[in-house]
């Protein structure tokens, strides 16, 4: 199970980042197979835009803050650091 909370701070995100968001994440799930809670944060801040990413993943907390030219790049960015932080805690799961 994923559960998205989106934020957008002064601004009304258009439903296509909604569905972008929704695909980008859904890339999480390869990598923990747990029930996650994301809450993700959009800003623009003189003219780059920001992509914080807050992720439960069964009581672990993952944050990852990327920016970019747009809320896409920022969010490709932000998303390809939580696999590879997913991969290094699964990796220090198994050799428990």
């Amino acid at each position: 199970m994923l559960q998205i909370t989106v934020t957008a701070r002064h601004f009304k995100a258009p439903e296509e980042l909604h569905t972008a968001i929704e695909q980008e994440l859904q890339k999480l799930r390869r990598f923990y197979p747990g029930p996650l809670k994301a809450h993700i944060v959009l800003e623009e801040e003189r003219g780059f835009k920001h992509v914080e990413i807050l992720l439960n993943a069964d009581g672990e907390e993952f944050v990852v803050k990327e920016k970019g030219d747009s809320y896409i790049a920022a969010l490709n960015r932000a998303v390809d650091i939580l696999v590879r932080q997913l991969r290094k805690q699964k990796t220090r799961r198994q050799g428990r």
